[in-house]
């Protein structure tokens, strides 16, 4: 019953808090007169101890050690620094009179790792950590309390209080409709951003293997590009970034014969369709699991970033000789994936105006083109849609329709994770486990991510950049099992106790499992974002 699941979630809260302020610590170094004094040892690319525990308003005093090369050492918060040559010992002494968790990092560029050298300064008792617990044990109950008062579903409002069909058309304003309508656009765009990859391929070969923060290909990648998908695109404009991405233009000249202009609308490759049994996220889910399995090397070594970003440029363009439209982008691409998943939560979309006009329309031209533009090359119905996840915001629905019924609105953030199923989900077997697993394996990469390039275990950074092919196996099947195995039998387990306790028997376990999956999509894009913002924010003074 409601009360009692109440009571059991202000139990679980308070008992999180509790538990915490109770565990024993053990804190760090040894007390030397009115000192705390901790020897620090540094090599590449890791601090022992890692973690340091102190009291708070205690005078601290590190020894740091240089085992190998010249390291630095920055504590984050108390703006302390200093450099340590190889084999010599640097003293810095400091009064603890902040409480929290603080980052120490490497400050002097010492190999690829340079950027993931990070330890953590514990200052006791961490309040902040402490309220934040007890915040979210009183969010979950305040949650289940303000469902139990609701008298019946409020599916027509998001968070019970915004309209889910609240609508600003851009696209009523002339100026937009007529840039959506041109053929220049998104291509001029498609062309600036090609121009900075061709840049970007230049600076990664010619970087080989020295030091990824010291190269403007990694860097504009892998700091500047995945901070701006993970916090801008993404959650705010959706697939913008498929919209002006450089991949699919090799493509589209080869197949259409043209640029700008509508070419031949019988594309000169094999124009093959792709199998039946993985149109869906299966492929990407697969491809970017695959190519993740290497951050150890393309997000810190310049030539691996050349070869990752190559082989993508490849792949697409062999992929559009052989099969049709944008199939690449589709069903091949690592980053397509979540990028169409996650843009369910965005705040725009393209939608049809008045689906009446859709109807009596025949031929309909937004699918198979006319002299002013190409069919969808993403293969979607524009006068059938419902969600994001396989719109790719080319624009070029805009263009092929007569009736200029064809909207891009700006809408209430997370409306397509509320949308119904329709017909169409049914057909294409879409919103199943394939989606489901895309949602839980982001969670497992983000995992694996962090504790590798924000984490301050050394083994584990051994691992990821293959110190030994042994260790670099460990990574990899660890990585694999976390992702396809640990994660999904744990989101299963919850489904399954859900499905219990509901009582309901009309409700199949699959259904539960991927319904819940959806809850993943804003959580999962508010941890990419600030996981990204904690790489781009001591990182970011290298990208000058």
């Amino acid at each position: 019953s409601m009360p009692r699941a109440l009571l059991a979630s202000a139990i679980l809260a308070l008992g999180g808090v509790l538990s915490s302020c109770a565990m024993p610590e053990s804190y760090s170094g040894e007390i030397v007169g009115d000192q705390r004094v901790i020897e620090v040892r540094a090599k590449r690319f890791e601090f022992s101890p890692s973690v340091i525990t102190v009291r708070e308003g205690e005078t601290v005093v590190l020894k740091i050690i240089s085992e190998d090369v010249m390291h630095g050492f920055f504590l984050d918060g108390y703006e302390t620094q200093t450099t340590i040559p190889p084999g010599e010992i640097r003293v810095l002494g400091f009064m603890a009179d902040r409480a929290g968790r603080f980052t120490f990092r490497c400050s002097m560029t010492c190999g690829e790792f340079h950027p993931y050298m990070v330890g953590n300064l514990r200052v006791l008792p961490n309040r902040t950590y402490l309220a934040g617990l007890l915040l979210v044990g009183l969010l979950g109950v305040g949650s289940l309390a303000l469902n139990g008062r609701r008298k019946g579903p409020r599916s027509d409002r998001l968070f019970g209080l915004i309209p889910l069909d609240a609508r600003l058309e851009l696209t009523q304003y002339r100026p937009v409709r007529a840039l959506f309508k041109s053929r220049w656009f998104p291509l001029v765009p498609v062309l600036g951003t090609a121009a900075v990859f061709v840049v970007i391929l230049v600076s990664a070969w010619r970087g080989g293997s020295s030091a990824g923060n010291l190269n403007f290909g990694v860097m504009s990648v892998w700091v500047l590009w995945w901070v701006l998908l993970m916090t801008v695109f993404v959650p705010v404009v959706g697939r913008a970034w498929c919209m002006v991405c450089p991949f699919p233009l090799p493509g589209d000249w080869l197949q259409r014969g043209k640029l700008v202009g509508v070419g031949t609308q019988k594309p000169w490759g094999l124009n093959r369709k792709w199998p039946k049994q993985f149109r869906n996220l299966w492929p990407v889910t697969a491809t970017f699991t695959a190519s993740t399995l290497f951050l150890g090397f393309f997000t810190v070594t310049p030539l691996a970033t050349f070869v990752l970003l190559s082989v993508m440029l490849l792949a697409a363009v062999v992929i559009s000789l052989v099969f049709e439209k944008r199939t690449f982008c589709l069903y091949a691409c690592p980053v397509s994936g979540f990028q169409g998943l996650y843009a369910n939560f965005s705040a725009c979309e393209v939608r049809v105006k008045d689906p009446e006009i859709c109807k009596a329309h025949t031929p309909k031209t937004c699918y198979v083109g006319n002299e002013k533009g190409y069919g969808c090359p993403w293969m979607e119905l524009p006068f059938d849609l419902n969600r994001n996840t396989y719109c790719g915001m080319c624009l070029e629905c805009f263009k092929t329709c007569p009736h200029d019924n064809m909207a891009f609105n700006l809408r209430p953030f997370g409306t397509d994770l509320l949308a119904a199923r329709r017909r169409t989900d049914d057909v294409n077997h879409r919103r199943g486990l394939d989606e489901a697993f895309k949602s839980l394996t982001m969670v497992g990469v983000l995992f694996a991510f962090f504790v590798t390039m924000q984490g301050p275990h050394g083994w584990v950074k051994d691992m990821a950049r293959a110190a030994s092919l042994a260790e670099y196996g460990l990574f990899a099947g660890a990585y694999v099992a976390l992702n396809f195995l640990l994660v999904p039998l744990l989101f299963l387990a919850v489904s399954y106790l859900s499905k219990v306790a509901s009582g309901n028997r009309e409700v199949s376990l699959t259904r539960v499992f991927v319904e819940f999956s959806y809850c993943l999509v804003p959580l999962g894009l508010a941890r990419w974002a600030s996981f990204s913002l904690g790489v781009f924010l001591p990182n970011g003074s290298y990208l000058p």
